[in-house]
This record gives structure tokens, sequence and C-alpha cells, in this order.
């Protein structure tokens, strides 16, 4: 299974399900709650186990649950439930280096081998930018920690759900092979960056990623429910469980699982909600500031920002203003978490299966299309009467 970019509808043909957990809506909100919930529900009618979401308009809240959090106890899943957000945690971990340009301990366009003098083992420099944007040409570690799918898929999984990666080792794996482009001239998705990056935040400030994402990023935003677990393979408090499908098999359980194999590139366990709240944070001057948050969302050759993406247009009628955000493509969960740039409107949204396959079950692509669908079009600014 390899973790790629893909857009907004595209990143999701995946997933697999069960039962109903109604959603709720502010009384006086004008979200389309039944379309959101229907959503949810066809979501885990085609095979997701549960499927959580949240959207916001302005003061208004929308958030609904549908399936079970596990298919052994068959429990409700519940829209607060947490669960493995894969590689929104990229956007996180970039607030933090955003906030260290904000306070003059680097610059972005600095080369790394200024501050991690020998990490990089290449002779052309790589700036901090370029892994923010995943220009900088470094493999991705994943492609051959997981270059198989299928059966052997499966067995490198069950290998590695409790062994300990230390960062460093996963870097020096991607780095044995050659760029697989110049840096700064081709967008190459690779997790390798961000693990990269982690290793500066410490570096710069003395601290575990753990607690400068806590201090910096969670603490601030009001989320409560997130947490970076470095080592722990469990999940703590109300979750969901992920599985994983490979064609022709049951959906396996790969809920518990190390974290240090995402480290800084995917670990941080979370809940829609506390997305939705990070996302607003990060426009609002809570975490950035405007000059920053909008450098941000700047992208030159690459489909990918600095740490963020753009998620497609806001609103049909309003052609070019995007929605800002990330998605996460992890072992049992896949994740959209977007918001407008004013932070006025958000929508997160999770699924319980990861599969072995690039597209998954047809049934599954669609019901996560009619989800977009139905989550954009929440947050479409209504006209002016």
């Amino acid at each position: 299974m390899r973790l790629r970019l893909r857009s907004i509808v595209a990143t999701a043909a995946l997933a697999i399900g069960l039962a109903v957990q109604p959603g709720t809506a502010t009384a006086d909100s004008e979200l389309d709650g039944k379309a959101l919930q229907s959503a949810l529900d066809k979501l885990t009618a085609a095979g997701a186990p549960a499927a959580l979401a949240e959207v916001r308009v302005g003061g208004k809240t929308w958030s609904g649950a549908s399936g079970v959090r596990d298919t052994r106890t068959k429990r409700p899943a519940r829209p607060g439930d947490r669960y493995r957000v894969a590689s929104v945690t990229k956007s996180m971990v970039a607030a933090v280096v955003m906030q260290l340009v904000d306070e003059g301990r680097l610059k972005l366009d600095d080369p790394v081998s200024q501050h991690l003098p020998g990490l990089l083992p290449y002779k052309e420099p790589i700036t901090v930018r370029q892994l923010l944007n995943h220009t900088s040409g470094v493999p991705n570690y994943f492609d051959q920690l997981y270059a198989e799918t299928g059966d052997k898929e499966l067995e490198e999984m069950e290998r590695n759900r409790f062994r300990y990666f230390p960062p460093r080792d996963l870097i020096k794996m991607a780095t044995g092979k050659p760029l697989v482009s110049k840096p700064g001239t081709e967008f190459h998705y690779s997790n390798t960056n961000y693990l990269v990056i982690g290793q500066l935040i410490e570096k710069k400030t003395g601290r575990s990623l753990a607690t400068e994402l806590e201090r910096r990023v969670f603490r601030p935003a009001g989320m409560k429910d997130t947490s970076y677990p470095a080592v722990n393979p469990y999940l703590a408090g109300p979750h969901v469980n992920g599985y994983h499908l490979v064609e022709g098999r049951p959906a396996r359980d790969v809920t518990v699982y190390t974290p240090t194999v995402w480290g800084a590139a995917a670990g941080v366990v979370s809940t829609n909600a506390d997305l939705n709240r990070f996302f607003k944070a990060l426009s609002d001057g809570t975490l950035l500031s405007s000059a920053r948050w909008a450098e941000m969302r700047e992208f030159t050759v690459a489909p990918y920002a600095l740490g963020v993406a753009p998620g497609g247009d806001l609103c049909p009628a309003r052609p070019g203003e995007y929605l800002w955000g990330n998605t996460g493509n992890g072992f049992g969960y896949r994740t959209m978490s977007f918001s407008s740039p004013d932070g006025r409107r958000q929508l997160s949204f999770s699924w319980t299966l990861s599969v072995s396959e690039v597209d998954g079950p047809p049934a599954v692509s669609k019901a996560v299309q009619e989800m977009v669908v139905a989550a954009v079009g929440a947050t479409c600014p209504k006209p002016a009467k």
C-alpha cells in the first residue's frame, strides 16, 4: 500500500460497513443534515465499518456517524470518536515550521544541511520549503518498506506491527537511493520529507516533536482529543477501529500498530471536530499570522503547498476560491479535512477502511464521492438575497 496525494475525490476510492448512528445539528442550522447523514450511511452500506463527519459553517455545526466502532462488538460509532488521521499530520507539523519561521529561528529557503548537517547525503542542496511541498526529490521510505500488495503486504504489516522505527533509520533507508528528481523541479510525494522536518523541529527547539505539537498546536487550537503518540501502538479513549482489505479476504483489524512507522509524516490521532478546530485556528490568527497562513497556501511546481493542498473549488459559483486542507491515507483509516481560507467553513470526514488495491470496491468509491459532494455543498456560501 502506497500513500499518494490524490484529488479530493480520487483520494478516496476506498472503504468497508454496518449499522447507523444518527447525526446532530444545531437547531438553527441551515446545513442539510439529511443529505450529509445519507452520504455517511451510503459509505457504510458500501462496506466501510464506520464513517464519521463534522461540517461547520460560521457558528453552525453538523456532526454525524454511521456504522460501528468495531465489527466484533458492533458498538455504534459516535461522531466524536478518535482515529488515526494519517497525513493530515503534515499540516500540523508544517504549522510548527511556519511558527519557527515567524520567530526567526529558520528560513524556508535555508538548506537543510545548515541545520542538520549530514542527514541528507546528496550533493544537491535541499531546502526546508522543498521538504514541505514535496519537491525535494528525496525518495519515499514507505515505498521501500511496503513495496508489495496483497497477501505479502499483509505479512509485512503483521511483521512490523510492534516494530520500533527510529526516524533516522527510515531516513537512511530512503536516502540510500538517489534523488528521484532535481530538488525544486518536480512534485514527488514522500513521507521522508516530513520525517526530516520532524528532526529539524526537534533540533531547533530542543524538545520532542510531541511536546512541540502539544504546546504550539493542540493546546492553542483547543484540540483536547488530539495526541501524537510517539511510540504507543494502542489508541486511547473512545475510538473507531481501522480495517485493511485485500481482495478476496476478510477485512483485517489493523488498529493496533506502532506509530513510529509514520512519525512526523502521519502519526497524529484526532477527531473530526478537532481537525476543524485546527484548520480554523490556522486562519484566524490563533496559530499563524495572516501573512504566514497566506504563504503556507502558495505553490508553484507542486499541486501541494506548504503542508496543505487545494481541495477543489469552495463553491461551483465561485471558481478559483479553493478549500484548503489535507487528506489522510493510512493503515485502516481514510481522512479528508478542508477549510475555506477565511476559516468560516470547515469539513472533516473519515472512514475506517484502507485497501491494498489502488481503487478499491467501486461502491465505496461512489459513496465517498457522494460524501465529498454533500460536504462541499454544505460549506458553499449561500447567494445573497
